[in-house]
């Protein structure tokens, strides 16, 4: 994990790296949030000079900085819903196909009677409502029909 050092102000109004005070990173890249953006500047503001207070044009840009944040936030919000989407309809040709997997050791099979996603996973339905992760799933087969079992 990677860590940023937090902002805290000094006596000359200037900001400086205080040791004892991290935020840490999400593994995915994630920094400051919403919360962490506002301490920030909420902290700027009440530690400025007052016979020097912070610029109008500075706060105007943190301001537009936090609103880019929040619009791409809500981007990436809207793009995991569309790949979560997209991951249904990839594998609603499951359906009605037996696949055999193996989850934890625990081998499953059965007929596949939907497709659906949640948490960032993408899981098909069985006969008897067992879920199976898609990335569990090690052999599909077409259903057998007069006796014809023919791999997919």
């Amino acid at each position: 994990m990677s860590e940023i050092s937090g902002l805290v102000a000094s006596d000359t109004s200037q900001y400086e790296v205080a040791e004892n005070d991290r935020t840490t990173l999400d593994t995915d890249g994630n920094s400051l949030g919403q919360d962490a953006f506002f301490k920030i500047l909420i902290t700027q503001l009440q530690n400025q000079d007052p016979l020097n207070p912070m610029e109008d044009r500075e706060f105007v840009s943190q301001m537009a900085e936090f609103s880019s944040l929040e619009k791409t936030e809500k981007l990436y919000s809207l793009l995991e819903d569309k790949l979560s989407s997209n991951q249904v309809i990839e594998n609603s040709h499951l359906i009605g196909k037996e696949i055999n997997s193996v989850t934890e050791g625990i081998k499953q099979n059965g007929i596949v009677n939907s497709v659906k996603s949640f948490d960032g996973n993408t899981y098909v339905v069985l006969e008897d409502d067992i879920e199976v992760n898609i990335e569990n799933i090690k052999e599909v087969k077409n259903v057998e029909v007069d006796g014809d079992n023919t791999e997919a």
